[in-house]
Protein backbone atom coordinates (compact mmCIF):
# COMPACT_ATOMS: atom_id res chain seq x y z
CA UNK A 1 0.00 0.00 0.00
CA UNK A 2 1.22 3.50 -0.67
CA UNK A 3 -0.10 6.45 1.13
CA UNK A 4 0.46 9.74 1.98
CA UNK A 5 1.22 10.23 5.92
CA UNK A 6 -0.80 11.37 8.61
CA UNK A 7 -0.37 12.13 12.53
CA UNK A 8 -0.57 8.15 12.95
CA UNK A 9 1.92 7.28 10.80
CA UNK A 10 4.67 9.94 12.43
CA UNK A 11 6.34 7.46 14.34
CA UNK A 12 6.52 4.38 11.41
CA UNK A 13 7.89 7.60 8.98
CA UNK A 14 10.87 9.07 11.67
CA UNK A 15 11.76 5.23 12.87
CA UNK A 16 11.22 2.90 10.06
CA UNK A 17 15.20 3.34 8.82
CA UNK A 18 16.19 2.31 12.31
CA UNK A 19 14.78 -1.34 11.17
CA UNK A 20 18.76 -2.17 10.55
CA UNK A 21 21.36 0.26 12.18
CA UNK A 22 23.83 -2.60 11.55
CA UNK A 23 23.92 -1.73 7.65
CA UNK A 24 24.90 1.78 8.40
CA UNK A 25 23.04 5.18 7.82
CA UNK A 26 22.43 5.86 4.08
CA UNK A 27 24.98 7.64 2.36
CA UNK A 28 22.65 10.30 1.03
CA UNK A 29 20.94 13.21 3.11
CA UNK A 30 17.62 12.39 4.35
CA UNK A 31 15.35 14.10 6.39
CA UNK A 32 15.91 13.36 10.16
CA UNK A 33 13.49 13.73 13.00
CA UNK A 34 14.09 17.55 13.74
CA UNK A 35 14.60 18.70 10.27
CA UNK A 36 10.76 16.64 9.93
CA UNK A 37 9.61 18.44 12.78
CA UNK A 38 10.66 22.04 11.77
CA UNK A 39 9.61 21.76 8.24
CA UNK A 40 6.32 20.68 9.31
CA UNK A 41 6.15 23.52 11.96
CA UNK A 42 7.39 25.99 9.31
CA UNK A 43 5.14 24.79 6.22
CA UNK A 44 8.15 23.72 3.90
CA UNK A 45 6.91 19.91 4.75
CA UNK A 46 3.48 18.56 5.11
CA UNK A 47 1.82 15.54 5.49
CA UNK A 48 0.10 15.01 3.04
CA UNK A 49 3.00 15.25 0.77
CA UNK A 50 4.71 12.87 2.95
CA UNK A 51 4.52 9.09 1.36
CA UNK A 52 5.16 5.74 3.03
CA UNK A 53 4.85 2.42 1.32
CA UNK A 54 3.94 -0.27 3.82
CA UNK A 55 3.96 -3.99 3.39
CA UNK A 56 1.76 -6.16 6.23
CA UNK A 57 1.90 -3.04 7.96
CA UNK A 58 5.63 -2.52 8.46
CA UNK A 59 6.94 0.84 6.61
CA UNK A 60 9.76 0.14 3.55
CA UNK A 61 9.98 3.39 1.91
CA UNK A 62 9.74 7.00 2.26
CA UNK A 63 9.24 9.83 0.69
CA UNK A 64 9.44 13.52 1.75
CA UNK A 65 8.42 16.23 -0.71
CA UNK A 66 9.42 19.73 -0.13
CA UNK A 67 7.84 23.00 -0.76
CA UNK A 68 7.93 26.80 0.06
CA UNK A 69 6.36 28.13 2.56
CA UNK A 70 2.60 28.87 1.21
CA UNK A 71 3.25 26.29 -1.84
CA UNK A 72 -0.24 24.58 -2.91
CA UNK A 73 2.06 21.61 -4.33
CA UNK A 74 5.38 20.39 -3.20
CA UNK A 75 8.40 21.71 -5.70
CA UNK A 76 11.27 18.72 -4.67
CA UNK A 77 11.43 15.41 -3.73
CA UNK A 78 13.88 15.56 -0.69
CA UNK A 79 14.13 12.46 0.55
CA UNK A 80 13.48 8.68 -0.73
CA UNK A 81 14.67 6.11 1.20
CA UNK A 82 13.99 2.17 1.12
CA UNK A 83 14.31 -0.79 3.61
CA UNK A 84 17.64 -1.57 2.71
CA UNK A 85 16.41 -5.36 3.24
CA UNK A 86 14.39 -5.46 0.36
CA UNK A 87 15.66 -6.52 -3.03
CA UNK A 88 15.19 -3.78 -6.24
CA UNK A 89 14.93 -0.67 -4.21
CA UNK A 90 14.50 1.13 -7.49
CA UNK A 91 11.68 -0.73 -7.66
CA UNK A 92 10.02 0.46 -4.61
CA UNK A 93 11.05 4.16 -4.85
CA UNK A 94 9.71 4.44 -8.47
CA UNK A 95 6.14 3.26 -7.37
CA UNK A 96 6.12 5.90 -4.53
CA UNK A 97 7.31 8.57 -6.84
CA UNK A 98 4.27 7.61 -9.36
CA UNK A 99 1.94 7.38 -6.52
CA UNK A 100 2.64 10.63 -4.83
CA UNK A 101 2.56 12.63 -8.12
CA UNK A 102 0.01 10.87 -9.32
CA UNK A 103 -2.08 12.32 -6.22
CA UNK A 104 -0.10 15.76 -6.78
CA UNK A 105 -1.47 16.28 -10.24
CA UNK A 106 -4.93 15.05 -8.84
CA UNK A 107 -5.11 17.83 -6.67
CA UNK A 108 -3.99 20.47 -9.24
CA UNK A 109 0.07 20.19 -9.69
CA UNK A 110 0.59 21.36 -13.52
CA UNK A 111 4.75 19.85 -12.77
CA UNK A 112 6.09 17.17 -11.47
CA UNK A 113 8.64 18.00 -8.69
CA UNK A 114 11.54 17.41 -9.00
CA UNK A 115 13.73 14.65 -7.21
CA UNK A 116 17.19 16.37 -5.64
CA UNK A 117 19.69 13.95 -3.94
CA UNK A 118 22.38 15.51 -1.71
CA UNK A 119 25.40 13.79 -0.62
CA UNK A 120 28.97 14.63 0.38
CA UNK A 121 30.95 15.17 -3.33
CA UNK A 122 34.00 13.75 -1.20
CA UNK A 123 32.92 10.17 -0.89
CA UNK A 124 31.64 9.74 -4.53
CA UNK A 125 33.68 6.93 -5.23
CA UNK A 126 32.21 5.43 -2.28
CA UNK A 127 30.76 2.30 -3.51
CA UNK A 128 27.74 2.56 -0.80
CA UNK A 129 27.34 6.01 -2.30
CA UNK A 130 27.39 4.61 -6.08
CA UNK A 131 24.77 1.92 -5.10
CA UNK A 132 22.37 4.57 -3.30
CA UNK A 133 22.98 6.99 -6.03
CA UNK A 134 22.39 4.47 -8.81
CA UNK A 135 19.07 2.84 -7.52
CA UNK A 136 17.56 6.61 -6.73
CA UNK A 137 18.52 7.16 -10.44
CA UNK A 138 16.60 4.36 -12.08
CA UNK A 139 13.96 4.84 -9.11
CA UNK A 140 13.38 8.45 -10.71
CA UNK A 141 13.76 7.26 -14.60
CA UNK A 142 10.55 5.04 -13.95
CA UNK A 143 9.20 7.38 -12.59
CA UNK A 144 9.14 9.74 -15.55
CA UNK A 145 11.91 11.73 -14.28
CA UNK A 146 14.36 11.26 -16.73
CA UNK A 147 16.36 14.68 -17.38
CA UNK A 148 19.30 14.46 -14.63
CA UNK A 149 21.93 17.45 -13.95
CA UNK A 150 24.80 17.59 -11.84
CA UNK A 151 25.37 20.92 -10.26
CA UNK A 152 28.96 22.59 -10.07
CA UNK A 153 29.50 21.83 -6.13
CA UNK A 154 29.79 18.01 -7.10
CA UNK A 155 27.13 16.93 -4.04
CA UNK A 156 23.73 17.37 -6.21
CA UNK A 157 21.86 15.58 -8.60
CA UNK A 158 18.89 16.96 -9.66
CA UNK A 159 15.94 14.34 -11.31
CA UNK A 160 13.03 16.48 -13.39
CA UNK A 161 10.91 16.10 -16.18
CA UNK A 162 12.04 19.02 -18.07
CA UNK A 163 15.29 20.09 -18.91
CA UNK A 164 17.19 23.04 -17.55
CA UNK A 165 18.72 25.78 -19.25
CA UNK A 166 22.62 26.17 -18.40
CA UNK A 167 22.11 30.03 -17.01
CA UNK A 168 19.55 28.64 -14.50
CA UNK A 169 21.73 25.81 -13.36
CA UNK A 170 25.15 27.98 -12.71
CA UNK A 171 22.75 30.53 -10.86
CA UNK A 172 21.30 27.76 -8.47
CA UNK A 173 25.06 26.47 -7.92
CA UNK A 174 26.04 29.94 -7.17
CA UNK A 175 23.56 30.50 -4.96
CA UNK A 176 24.21 27.61 -2.27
Amino acid sequence: MFTSSNRAHDRALLDFLNLHPERGPDPVRGIDALEFGRGLAAGTLRRDWTWLAFVDDRPVARGVWWGPVGAVHPVELRCLAVDPSLPHPEVWGAALIRSAHRQFAEAGAILAPDFVVEFDGAQRDDPALQRALAWRGLAAEAAGLTVRTEDGSGDRVTFSTRPVRAGHVMAASVSR
